[in-house]
């Protein structure tokens, strides 16, 4: 990685695999700096959000540019290519700004899904309004129905490891472990946009985290 990570610790233990990510909150564009290849979320009052955007260089007045995620990395790795961003108001825009990791009290696990019915778990979704985007809320990967093409945040004993796909179900590797085949962000998108094969990692997926 680009930059060492803090020791992830565990009040009462060194179980680091038991931490759990922050969430990522939406935040007003306006209020945050360095806006260029920040995640984005645009509001359409006539119409709710539109998620998996990335910000192109920063402010211009009152507008800001974006485009598609796939678009960003396309700017990166075939910068030859052409993209066709729009400009947006920046009152439209907020960024992905992900909370401070804050270790858990003794004894604390990882939440497990809710064991309620359908009604409640939608009433702890709920949005204030159709264009208020929502906080992505890290869920443990062996819940959720499939994993393939999601963005991945792995538990590491040094802190958490961030900007990987998974590209493969869970699987039983040849030590009887359930893995996922992971990949950077940039391997994934070479991979998307110039057949360019990544190099998997498979993790065990009581390690990863998806949003």
């Amino acid at each position: 990685m680009d930059e060492e990570l803090p020791q992830l610790e565990i009040e009462g233990g060194d179980a680091w695999y038991r931490a759990v990510p922050p969430a990522a909150v939406p935040m007003p564009a306006r209020h945050m700096p360095d806006l260029h290849g920040a995640r984005t979320i645009v509001s359409d009052p006539a119409a709710g959000c539109l998620y998996d955007l990335r910000i192109l260089g920063d402010a211009d007045g009152q507008h800001v540019t974006v485009v598609p995620e796939i678009d960003y990395w396309r700017t990166r790795i075939t910068p030859d290519k052409p993209v066709y961003p729009r400009r947006v108001p920046i009152d439209h825009v907020y960024v992905e700004h992900r909370l401070a990791y804050e270790p858990p009290t003794s004894g604390q696990l990882p939440p497990e899904p809710p064991r309620t019915d359908a009604a409640d778990y939608l009433l702890r979704r709920l949005s204030p309004r159709p264009d208020q985007p929502g906080a992505r809320t890290p869920v443990p990967a062996r819940t959720v129905g499939n994993v393939h093409g999601r963005r991945i945040i792995q538990a590491t004993p040094l802190g958490f490891s961030w900007d990987l796909r998974a590209i493969s179900e869970p699987y039983e590797d040849r030590n009887h472990d359930i893995v996922v085949n992971l990949t950077s962000a940039h391997e994934y998108y070479a991979w998307t946009l110039t057949g360019a094969h990544p190099n998997p990692v498979p993790i065990g997926i009581y390690l990863l985290w998806t949003e």
